[in-house]
């Protein structure tokens, strides 16, 4: 089976994914990164990718996309060149992804842009007889992660974006949320947002990252908040690293 076959068959939707995990088989290829930093000024970044499998090779494609879980290799126009974007990984060894921005298709120079790197792996067809490979499931694994295109000379940092950001309680819809601003150049990606009150902690079901200049709002699960009651957010992000800083900020009625 290609993995174009294997890509279409399964549609690379999370449901799939969760599916291929229950099935008792666990994906071969490691990444390097838990997200990738792209600054503007390098030609090239370079992701490293390991074969974690001591036993059996793998076949792997590699592909961005711009923020389409659905899209397929074939149907992408994004401003990356990807070397290389299939391969045969031996047991054990390693490969070297190199991503490089394609000049003429510029990005924009006053904020960060964000796409995804997606890692699609295909085990090797067991070597069984007839009437064993009957009762086999072959399954495919793709990996996604973030991946960051950061201009030269950006005000402020990465770092102090999650500091920088303006949280306030609005009513949408009769229902309560808890919306964030984002003032700076630069994606702040959350790992969890809560509001406190009283000393009680009213999570957000849905932390999601905020664009550069964007806002974002947040469902809480129970507020019945007062206008003017004093309450504060606690949220987590993620930063370039795939560390969890945590951070305390005011909110506004």
């Amino acid at each position: 089976m290609s993995i174009r076959s294997v890509f279409k068959s399964c549609s690379m939707s999370i449901g799939c994914l969760i599916g291929l995990f229950v099935a008792s088989a666990h994906a071969g290829v490691v990444i390097g990164n838990t997200r990738i930093i792209y600054p503007a000024q390098e030609s090239q970044v370079t992701v490293q990718l390991t074969n974690d499998d001591t036993h059996s090779p793998l076949l792997v494609q590699a592909w961005i996309d711009d923020g389409n879980a659905k899209s397929t290799p074939d149907q992408l126009n994004v401003p990356f060149l990807l070397t290389p974007p299939i391969f045969r990984m031996e047991p054990g060894k390693g490969q070297a992804l190199r991503i490089a921005h394609l000049k003429d298709k510029p990005l924009s120079s006053d904020k960060e842009s964000v796409f995804w790197l997606n890692v699609l792996e295909v085990p090797p067809k067991p070597k069984l007889e007839n009437s064993e490979a009957h009762g086999i499931m072959q399954l495919a694994f793709r990996t996604r992660i973030k991946f960051f295109f950061r201009p030269k000379d950006l005000k402020g940092t990465a770092t102090e974006a999650p500091g920088q950001l303006r949280w306030k309680l609005v009513s949408d819809g009769g229902r309560q949320m808890l919306q964030a601003e984002n003032p700076t150049a630069y994606y702040v990606s959350f790992e969890k947002v809560s509001l406190v009150a009283g000393g009680k902690d009213i999570n957000s079901d849905d932390p999601q990252m905020i664009a550069p200049g964007g806002t974002q709002r947040f469902a809480l699960s129970e507020a019945r908040l007062q206008v003017g009651e004093n309450v504060e957010v606690h949220f987590t992000n993620i930063d370039d690293y795939g560390q969890i800083i945590s951070h305390t900020a005011p909110v506004t009625p």
